[in-house]
């Protein structure tokens, strides 16, 4: 059986942490034993994870300034300590504060672990020196993945390093998904059965697009009656967004519900599922959507158009262009022959692709070909440091 870590700057609600959860609670058990690492506490999503407490370490890491360099030495200490006393032989890091800790930390050990390194998205909204900066730890890593076969051009283009590097798409558990009903949710809400609902459910930040989305929706509701828009979730610029709508003169036609802890049965009552997002790696969002079998509208960014093919299971606009994103979802709307094809489509296509088997087999295979080829790599060093004390 395989030690391996999970390492995060904590468990706040994202799509990153809901994969991570996902590879936590589905590794095959037999081969496999996950363990958790946290460098900036909890967060909210972690009583979601089904290990005991001896396999996880939460830190708190206080940075300090030495030089040009900002970290916490102290929190570098407790990564070995606990690497060695629980023989963690593989570091999964998730973006790039754990890349750098875990790297460290890994070289730092008595018996150095294997390291494989996850980009979600970060790179796509990074500065010029923070690619460069990337570009150096990424040389920390025994492997890199990539969760969308775009992320992985943006990688090599912007960051190149001599490191494999591979694409493992996202996937989540579509059964909580599948099985939901919002129906009563619906009717809550005062929402008629004659309506089409159009709806998202993201973090509300500059990234996921929402503006475009406002100005899109009234264009829809000018022409159609019938269409009614719901925006699930909360984030820095709801407010903004909330004021924003009742400018454009939406009134119960659009709805902000805020945080919800029943997306999927949220995600049930929507007809069409839209995501206007700016920048994505490969969004939980989408998945969630073709679980649930609802045709999708979303952005030509990151992976989206990995998952979404046009005029198959939804279609994918230019980002920033509300015109274009009215018109798509106006066409779904006025085409309920495409509406249940693409939900038939979506079901199949998220079973064979996107589901946490998918991606947690994926990942198993991984993880026992890098750690093979790190014992190998160790028996050779080990070889050639007795070979030179002769």
């Amino acid at each position: 059986m395989k030690n391996v870590a999970m390492i995060v700057n904590s468990l706040e609600v994202g799509g990153l942490e809901k994969v991570v959860l996902s590879l936590l609670n589905h590794l095959e058990q037999e081969a496999f034993c996950p363990h958790l690492i946290c460098l900036d506490g909890e967060g909210a999503l972690f009583g979601d994870h089904h290990l005991p407490p001896e396999r996880c370490l939460v830190i708190k890491k206080q940075v300090r300034q030495f030089g040009p360099v900002a970290i916490d030495f102290r929190a570098i200490a407790e990564i070995r300590r606990f690497v060695k006393e629980r023989n963690i032989e593989l570091l999964h890091a998730h973006n790039r504060a754990p890349l750098i800790y875990a790297g460290i930390a890994a070289r730092l050990a008595p018996r150095r672990p294997a390291l494989v390194y996850s980009e979600h998205n970060q790179i796509y909204s990074a500065s010029a020196s923070d690619k460069k900066t990337l570009r150096y730890y990424l040389r920390l890593a025994d492997h890199i993945v990539a969760v969308s076969g775009d992320l992985l051009e943006t990688l090599r283009r912007d960051a190149p390093v001599p490191r494999p590097i591979s694409v493992i798409h996202n996937g989540i558990d579509g059964e909580r998904f599948a099985a939901a009903d919002g129906s009563e949710l619906r009717r809550e809400l005062g929402i008629a059965a004659d309506e089409f609902v159009i709806g998202t459910g993201v973090v509300i930040s500059e990234q996921k697009g929402i503006p475009y989305l406002l100005e899109a929706a009234k264009t829809v509701l000018e022409k159609e009656s019938r269409a009614r828009f719901v925006i699930a979730g909360d984030g820095p610029l709801r407010e903004a967004l909330e004021r924003q709508a009742a400018g454009l003169g939406f009134g119960e036609r659009l709805l902000f519900l805020g945080h919800r802890s029943d997306m999927p049965r949220v995600i049930s009552m929507f007809d069409l599922y839209v995501l206007p997002s700016l920048w994505e790696g490969l969004p939980l969002a989408l998945l969630e959507a073709l679980a649930m079998g609802k045709p999708v509208v979303c952005t030509r960014v990151g992976g989206n158009p990995e998952v979404i093919v046009d005029g198959e299971n939804g279609w994918v606009v230019p980002p920033k262009d509300s015109n274009a994103l009215s018109q798509a979802m106006l066409r779904v709307l006025r085409d309920p022959v495409f509406v249940a094809t693409a939900g038939k489509v979506n079901r199949a296509r998220f079973t064979s692709k996107f589901s946490v088997h998918a991606m947690g087999s994926t990942h198993e295979q991984l993880y026992s070909s890098v750690v093979l080829s790190s014992h190998s790599l160790g028996a050779s060093r080990g070889t050639r440091s007795l070979a030179s004390t002769r």
